[in-house]
Protein backbone atom coordinates (compact mmCIF):
# COMPACT_ATOMS: atom_id res chain seq x y z
CA UNK A 1 0.00 0.00 0.00
CA UNK A 2 1.50 3.34 -0.80
CA UNK A 3 2.11 6.03 1.92
CA UNK A 4 -0.46 8.36 2.81
CA UNK A 5 -0.06 11.62 0.87
CA UNK A 6 0.81 14.56 3.43
CA UNK A 7 -1.93 16.51 4.72
CA UNK A 8 -1.20 20.21 4.43
CA UNK A 9 -2.81 22.75 6.30
CA UNK A 10 -5.37 24.01 3.69
CA UNK A 11 -5.68 20.52 2.77
CA UNK A 12 -9.37 18.33 2.71
CA UNK A 13 -9.62 15.70 5.69
CA UNK A 14 -11.64 12.97 3.06
CA UNK A 15 -11.86 10.37 6.17
CA UNK A 16 -13.89 12.60 7.91
CA UNK A 17 -16.51 13.70 4.81
CA UNK A 18 -19.75 12.01 4.75
CA UNK A 19 -19.36 9.13 1.48
CA UNK A 20 -21.47 10.56 -1.05
CA UNK A 21 -19.09 14.00 -0.47
CA UNK A 22 -15.93 11.72 -0.80
CA UNK A 23 -16.48 9.71 -3.65
CA UNK A 24 -17.06 13.23 -5.62
CA UNK A 25 -14.03 15.57 -4.99
CA UNK A 26 -14.93 19.30 -5.77
CA UNK A 27 -14.26 20.55 -9.18
CA UNK A 28 -11.03 22.08 -9.82
CA UNK A 29 -11.84 25.88 -10.09
CA UNK A 30 -11.31 25.82 -14.14
CA UNK A 31 -13.93 23.22 -14.15
CA UNK A 32 -16.03 25.53 -12.20
CA UNK A 33 -15.45 28.38 -14.59
CA UNK A 34 -16.38 26.55 -17.20
CA UNK A 35 -19.84 25.76 -15.95
CA UNK A 36 -20.63 29.20 -14.84
CA UNK A 37 -19.85 30.50 -18.03
CA UNK A 38 -22.08 27.52 -19.79
CA UNK A 39 -24.82 28.14 -17.54
CA UNK A 40 -24.66 32.37 -18.82
CA UNK A 41 -24.54 31.59 -22.03
CA UNK A 42 -27.13 28.87 -21.46
CA UNK A 43 -30.14 29.69 -19.20
CA UNK A 44 -32.28 28.21 -17.73
CA UNK A 45 -35.42 27.50 -19.95
CA UNK A 46 -37.76 27.86 -17.07
CA UNK A 47 -36.35 31.01 -15.57
CA UNK A 48 -38.61 33.99 -16.99
CA UNK A 49 -36.24 36.13 -19.64
CA UNK A 50 -35.04 40.00 -18.34
CA UNK A 51 -37.41 42.07 -19.22
CA UNK A 52 -37.37 43.95 -22.98
CA UNK A 53 -36.20 47.38 -23.14
CA UNK A 54 -37.28 50.13 -25.61
CA UNK A 55 -33.96 50.64 -28.47
CA UNK A 56 -31.18 52.33 -27.14
CA UNK A 57 -31.73 55.84 -29.20
CA UNK A 58 -35.43 55.80 -28.71
CA UNK A 59 -34.00 55.90 -24.97
CA UNK A 60 -31.85 58.93 -25.54
CA UNK A 61 -34.71 60.65 -27.57
CA UNK A 62 -37.26 60.42 -24.70
CA UNK A 63 -34.82 61.35 -22.17
CA UNK A 64 -34.35 64.98 -23.81
CA UNK A 65 -37.93 65.36 -24.39
CA UNK A 66 -38.48 66.54 -20.32
CA UNK A 67 -35.87 69.57 -20.84
CA UNK A 68 -37.43 70.78 -24.16
CA UNK A 69 -40.58 70.69 -22.37
CA UNK A 70 -38.92 72.55 -18.88
CA UNK A 71 -36.79 75.47 -21.11
CA UNK A 72 -40.26 76.17 -22.76
CA UNK A 73 -42.34 76.27 -19.89
CA UNK A 74 -39.31 78.17 -17.72
CA UNK A 75 -39.82 81.10 -21.26
CA UNK A 76 -43.68 81.58 -20.20
CA UNK A 77 -42.42 82.34 -16.58
CA UNK A 78 -41.95 81.00 -12.94
CA UNK A 79 -45.91 79.89 -12.71
CA UNK A 80 -45.76 78.34 -15.86
CA UNK A 81 -42.57 76.13 -14.93
CA UNK A 82 -43.95 75.64 -11.60
CA UNK A 83 -47.24 73.65 -13.02
CA UNK A 84 -44.84 72.01 -15.81
CA UNK A 85 -42.16 70.65 -12.87
CA UNK A 86 -45.57 69.68 -11.06
CA UNK A 87 -46.65 67.28 -13.50
CA UNK A 88 -42.95 66.10 -13.62
CA UNK A 89 -43.48 65.44 -10.33
CA UNK A 90 -46.68 63.55 -10.04
CA UNK A 91 -45.92 61.33 -13.10
CA UNK A 92 -42.39 60.69 -11.11
CA UNK A 93 -43.53 59.48 -7.70
CA UNK A 94 -46.69 57.16 -9.59
CA UNK A 95 -43.56 55.97 -11.60
CA UNK A 96 -41.19 55.57 -8.57
CA UNK A 97 -44.06 53.87 -6.18
CA UNK A 98 -44.73 51.47 -9.09
CA UNK A 99 -41.14 50.72 -9.79
CA UNK A 100 -40.72 49.87 -5.94
CA UNK A 101 -43.78 48.23 -5.26
CA UNK A 102 -44.71 50.01 -2.43
CA UNK A 103 -47.59 48.75 -0.32
CA UNK A 104 -50.60 50.96 -0.59
CA UNK A 105 -49.48 52.72 -3.52
CA UNK A 106 -52.99 55.11 -3.99
CA UNK A 107 -52.51 56.92 -0.50
CA UNK A 108 -48.53 57.55 -0.66
CA UNK A 109 -49.27 59.75 -4.35
CA UNK A 110 -51.99 61.42 -2.89
CA UNK A 111 -49.93 62.82 0.40
CA UNK A 112 -46.46 63.07 -2.01
CA UNK A 113 -49.27 64.99 -4.72
CA UNK A 114 -50.10 67.08 -2.12
CA UNK A 115 -46.62 67.97 -0.64
CA UNK A 116 -45.21 68.15 -4.35
CA UNK A 117 -47.78 71.32 -4.49
CA UNK A 118 -46.84 73.16 -1.26
CA UNK A 119 -42.60 72.58 -2.70
CA UNK A 120 -43.65 74.29 -5.50
CA UNK A 121 -45.44 77.14 -3.98
CA UNK A 122 -42.63 77.45 -1.63
CA UNK A 123 -40.48 77.70 -4.38
CA UNK A 124 -42.34 79.85 -5.93
CA UNK A 125 -42.89 82.14 -3.00
CA UNK A 126 -39.55 82.10 -1.87
CA UNK A 127 -37.77 84.34 -3.89
CA UNK A 128 -34.98 81.54 -5.20
CA UNK A 129 -34.40 80.53 -1.60
CA UNK A 130 -35.14 76.57 -0.73
CA UNK A 131 -34.65 76.57 2.84
CA UNK A 132 -38.92 76.01 3.78
CA UNK A 133 -38.63 72.87 1.39
CA UNK A 134 -37.48 71.13 4.72
CA UNK A 135 -40.37 72.32 6.50
CA UNK A 136 -42.56 70.65 3.69
CA UNK A 137 -40.92 67.54 3.52
CA UNK A 138 -41.12 67.72 7.52
CA UNK A 139 -44.82 68.23 7.23
CA UNK A 140 -44.94 65.33 4.56
CA UNK A 141 -43.04 63.17 6.75
CA UNK A 142 -46.60 63.62 9.54
CA UNK A 143 -49.61 63.15 6.38
CA UNK A 144 -47.30 59.73 5.72
CA UNK A 145 -47.47 58.43 9.21
CA UNK A 146 -51.09 59.81 9.52
CA UNK A 147 -51.70 57.74 5.85
CA UNK A 148 -50.80 54.43 7.73
CA UNK A 149 -52.91 54.86 10.57
CA UNK A 150 -55.64 54.31 8.46
CA UNK A 151 -54.67 51.93 6.40
CA UNK A 152 -56.91 49.06 6.32
CA UNK A 153 -55.38 46.08 6.91
CA UNK A 154 -51.94 47.48 7.69
CA UNK A 155 -48.96 45.18 6.35
CA UNK A 156 -45.11 46.07 5.45
CA UNK A 157 -45.70 49.35 7.17
CA UNK A 158 -42.05 50.31 7.11
CA UNK A 159 -41.37 49.57 3.50
CA UNK A 160 -44.28 52.00 2.78
CA UNK A 161 -43.54 54.23 5.03
CA UNK A 162 -39.51 54.23 3.49
CA UNK A 163 -41.02 54.35 -0.09
CA UNK A 164 -43.05 57.27 0.64
CA UNK A 165 -40.15 59.41 2.17
CA UNK A 166 -37.55 58.54 -0.60
CA UNK A 167 -40.66 60.01 -3.01
CA UNK A 168 -40.66 63.57 -0.69
CA UNK A 169 -37.47 63.80 -0.88
CA UNK A 170 -37.59 63.68 -4.74
CA UNK A 171 -40.02 66.43 -5.20
CA UNK A 172 -38.61 68.50 -2.69
CA UNK A 173 -35.63 68.23 -5.14
CA UNK A 174 -37.78 69.01 -8.40
CA UNK A 175 -39.06 72.08 -6.52
CA UNK A 176 -35.55 74.01 -6.70
CA UNK A 177 -36.43 73.96 -10.65
CA UNK A 178 -38.65 76.49 -9.66
CA UNK A 179 -35.92 78.15 -7.37
CA UNK A 180 -33.33 78.07 -9.90
CA UNK A 181 -35.52 79.70 -12.22
CA UNK A 182 -36.21 82.71 -10.23
CA UNK A 183 -32.23 83.26 -9.29
CA UNK A 184 -30.94 84.49 -12.35
CA UNK A 185 -33.60 84.83 -14.93
CA UNK A 186 -33.23 81.15 -15.66
CA UNK A 187 -29.96 81.24 -17.68
CA UNK A 188 -28.13 78.54 -15.23
CA UNK A 189 -31.45 76.45 -15.61
CA UNK A 190 -31.16 76.74 -19.59
CA UNK A 191 -27.50 75.31 -19.10
CA UNK A 192 -28.22 72.79 -16.78
CA UNK A 193 -31.60 71.47 -19.00
CA UNK A 194 -29.29 71.63 -22.42
CA UNK A 195 -26.98 69.45 -20.78
CA UNK A 196 -28.77 67.27 -18.91
CA UNK A 197 -30.13 66.62 -22.11
CA UNK A 198 -27.34 66.63 -24.36
CA UNK A 199 -25.38 63.75 -21.66
CA UNK A 200 -28.15 61.81 -21.68
CA UNK A 201 -28.57 62.02 -25.39
CA UNK A 202 -24.72 61.18 -26.36
CA UNK A 203 -24.55 58.50 -23.74
CA UNK A 204 -27.18 56.51 -25.31
CA UNK A 205 -25.77 56.89 -28.68
CA UNK A 206 -22.42 55.74 -27.28
CA UNK A 207 -24.24 52.72 -25.76
CA UNK A 208 -25.73 52.12 -29.38
CA UNK A 209 -22.69 52.27 -31.17
CA UNK A 210 -20.00 50.96 -28.57
CA UNK A 211 -22.26 48.70 -26.22
CA UNK A 212 -19.70 46.70 -24.84
CA UNK A 213 -18.19 46.38 -22.39
CA UNK A 214 -21.70 46.64 -20.38
CA UNK A 215 -21.51 48.28 -16.61
CA UNK A 216 -22.51 45.36 -15.42
CA UNK A 217 -24.39 41.70 -16.85
CA UNK A 218 -28.23 43.13 -17.44
CA UNK A 219 -27.62 46.71 -18.03
CA UNK A 220 -28.07 48.32 -21.39
CA UNK A 221 -25.17 50.90 -20.33
CA UNK A 222 -21.95 50.41 -21.22
CA UNK A 223 -18.40 51.94 -20.43
CA UNK A 224 -17.81 54.03 -23.40
CA UNK A 225 -21.01 55.54 -23.59
CA UNK A 226 -20.80 56.45 -19.74
CA UNK A 227 -17.14 57.99 -20.86
CA UNK A 228 -18.68 59.99 -24.21
CA UNK A 229 -21.43 61.27 -21.76
CA UNK A 230 -19.47 63.03 -19.30
CA UNK A 231 -16.96 64.02 -21.95
CA UNK A 232 -20.39 65.45 -24.07
CA UNK A 233 -21.00 68.10 -21.38
CA UNK A 234 -18.27 71.14 -21.43
CA UNK A 235 -18.76 70.68 -25.40
CA UNK A 236 -22.68 71.43 -24.72
CA UNK A 237 -22.28 74.27 -22.15
CA UNK A 238 -19.53 75.96 -24.62
CA UNK A 239 -21.85 75.32 -27.73
CA UNK A 240 -24.71 76.93 -25.85
CA UNK A 241 -22.70 80.26 -24.52
CA UNK A 242 -21.01 80.44 -28.02
CA UNK A 243 -25.86 80.41 -29.60
CA UNK A 244 -26.99 82.31 -26.32
CA UNK A 245 -23.49 83.90 -24.49
CA UNK A 246 -24.66 83.45 -21.19
CA UNK A 247 -23.35 86.05 -18.06
CA UNK A 248 -21.18 82.93 -16.50
CA UNK A 249 -17.16 82.56 -17.99
CA UNK A 250 -16.70 79.65 -20.00
CA UNK A 251 -14.87 78.18 -16.73
CA UNK A 252 -17.51 78.76 -14.71
CA UNK A 253 -20.17 76.93 -17.21
CA UNK A 254 -18.32 73.84 -17.76
CA UNK A 255 -17.91 73.71 -13.86
CA UNK A 256 -21.95 73.71 -13.47
CA UNK A 257 -21.95 71.77 -17.02
CA UNK A 258 -19.54 68.69 -14.92
CA UNK A 259 -21.28 68.67 -12.03
CA UNK A 260 -25.31 68.45 -13.67
CA UNK A 261 -23.75 65.26 -15.97
CA UNK A 262 -22.28 63.75 -12.74
CA UNK A 263 -25.82 63.40 -11.28
CA UNK A 264 -28.07 63.04 -14.63
CA UNK A 265 -26.06 60.01 -15.20
CA UNK A 266 -26.00 58.81 -11.49
CA UNK A 267 -29.34 58.94 -11.74
CA UNK A 268 -30.04 57.13 -14.96
CA UNK A 269 -27.76 54.44 -14.05
CA UNK A 270 -29.44 53.97 -10.89
CA UNK A 271 -32.41 53.20 -12.66
CA UNK A 272 -31.16 51.11 -15.69
CA UNK A 273 -29.12 48.62 -13.25
CA UNK A 274 -32.33 48.49 -10.87
CA UNK A 275 -34.45 47.47 -13.99
CA UNK A 276 -31.63 44.67 -15.15
CA UNK A 277 -33.51 42.67 -12.16
CA UNK A 278 -36.83 43.01 -13.80
CA UNK A 279 -37.85 39.62 -15.76
CA UNK A 280 -40.63 39.06 -18.58
CA UNK A 281 -44.19 38.08 -17.01
CA UNK A 282 -46.89 38.82 -15.16
CA UNK A 283 -45.20 38.86 -11.88
CA UNK A 284 -42.57 42.21 -13.19
CA UNK A 285 -45.38 43.36 -15.44
CA UNK A 286 -46.62 46.36 -13.36
CA UNK A 287 -42.86 47.04 -12.55
CA UNK A 288 -41.77 46.89 -16.21
CA UNK A 289 -44.85 49.55 -17.09
CA UNK A 290 -42.99 51.88 -15.13
CA UNK A 291 -39.23 51.59 -15.38
CA UNK A 292 -39.43 54.02 -18.60
CA UNK A 293 -41.38 56.76 -17.34
CA UNK A 294 -38.83 56.89 -13.79
CA UNK A 295 -35.57 56.68 -16.11
CA UNK A 296 -36.95 59.77 -18.00
CA UNK A 297 -38.13 61.80 -15.36
CA UNK A 298 -35.83 61.08 -12.04
CA UNK A 299 -32.43 62.77 -13.73
CA UNK A 300 -34.58 65.98 -13.96
CA UNK A 301 -35.87 65.76 -10.50
CA UNK A 302 -32.46 65.57 -9.14
CA UNK A 303 -30.78 67.90 -10.66
CA UNK A 304 -32.05 70.67 -9.47
CA UNK A 305 -30.49 70.98 -5.91
CA UNK A 306 -27.22 70.49 -7.41
CA UNK A 307 -27.88 73.26 -10.27
CA UNK A 308 -29.22 75.62 -7.41
CA UNK A 309 -26.13 74.73 -4.97
CA UNK A 310 -23.22 74.77 -8.06
CA UNK A 311 -25.14 78.25 -9.14
CA UNK A 312 -24.40 79.95 -5.66
CA UNK A 313 -21.32 78.40 -5.17
CA UNK A 314 -19.37 78.51 -8.72
CA UNK A 315 -18.28 82.77 -9.37
CA UNK A 316 -19.40 84.06 -12.61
Amino acid sequence: MPPAAPVGPGARDWSRTRTSDATTPPPPVAAAVVEAVREDHDPDPAWPAPAPRRPLLVQGLLAALPAVALVLASVGGPVVLAAAVLALQVGLVAALLALLDAPAPRGSLLVVSAAALAADVVALTGDGGVDRLAGVVGLGLVLALLHQLVRRGRSRVTESLADTLLALVVVASAACLVALRLTDGGEILRLALTVAAGVLLVGRVGDALLPRPALVVGATRGWPGLVLSLLAAPGVALLLDDRAPLSLSPAAAVLVALAVALTVVTADLAVDLGGAELRAGARDARRVTALPPAAVLLPYALLGPVALLAARLVPA
